[in-house]
């Protein structure tokens, strides 16, 4: 048994010592529009071979310097954000579209460093409000989409988009459709004053979206507490914005 666990121990060292040499790293710098460094972006380095876990990611300096260590042997995918000033993370393609300033760089032994130059991508827009039951007042957690209605593969659903009470960025100058449902409501659907389908932001402005949505306890139950809270626990334990709740309803 000991000899064994010796083994096990040399082993463990061994892959720890493999895995060490293979930690690769990214540094550079993130500009604005008009090549100005930015200071306390969020920088994300995404796997392109698929990741589940927390993104590695650093804050900028006050010259825009940024360092991300510890990154595995493959390529990975490099993009800045600054949602504070209305700036999303681009490495999700709701809002990168087909014009995603991503950074591809591949870390290998012969190049275990890469110093790059990361620029912020467009500026958005952003929906504000709030989610209530109608007949309560009282504030509801509900899922949600966002899509685009020329590009609907572009798209950003679950629970944990939109809270009670929401501010999300939305590409600028994009029709983007809006979707609410949660069991034991009807479900509910952007429309505008003037009767369009869809809502459009400009870069920088606001929209505000007051949503109330209607029981209707005939067709299905609301959730419970217990299943609520089982939901919001998985949105913390990945580390994630959204935690997926189904298809949405089809509009009638």
């Amino acid at each position: 048994m000991l000899r064994l666990a010796a083994v096990l121990l040399l082993g463990c060292a061994s892959s720890l010592a493999q895995d060490s040499e293979r930690a690769g790293i990214v540094r550079g710098v993130v500009l604005d529009a008009s090549d100005q460094p930015v200071q306390d972006s969020r920088v994300r380095a995404n796997f392109t071979g698929g990741f589940d876990g927390i993104v590695p990611s650093a804050r900028t300096d006050t010259s825009g310097h940024f360092v991300i260590k510890g990154l595995a042997w493959g390529k990975w995918y490099v993009t800045a954000s600054k949602e504070q000033d209305g700036y999303p993370d681009e490495s999700n393609g709701f809002y990168g579209g087909l014009s995603s300033p991503a950074v591809l760089v591949a870390l290998d032994t012969e190049h275990a460093e890469h110093t790059v130059t990361v620029h912020l991508g467009r500026k958005a827009g952003a929906i504000f409000g709030s989610v209530a039951d109608a007949q309560t007042g009282k504030p509801v957690e509900p899922c949600a989409e966002l899509r685009w209605k020329d590009a609907p593969h572009y798209s950003w659903q679950g629970y944990g988009l939109l809270k009670s009470g929401f501010r999300v960025l939305v590409p600028a100058d994009t029709d983007i459709t809006l979707t609410v449902w949660l069991w034991g409501y009807e479900p509910w659907f952007y429309g505008s004053n003037d009767g369009q389908d869809f809502l459009r932001v400009h870069a920088g402005d606001q929209l505000s979206i007051p949503i109330v949505l209607t029981p209707n306890k005939d067709k299905t139950r609301p959730l419970t507490d217990q299943e609520l809270k089982k939901m919001r626990e998985s949105i913390s334990a990945k580390g994630i914005s959204a935690y997926d709740c189904g298809e949405p309803p089809p509009k009638p």
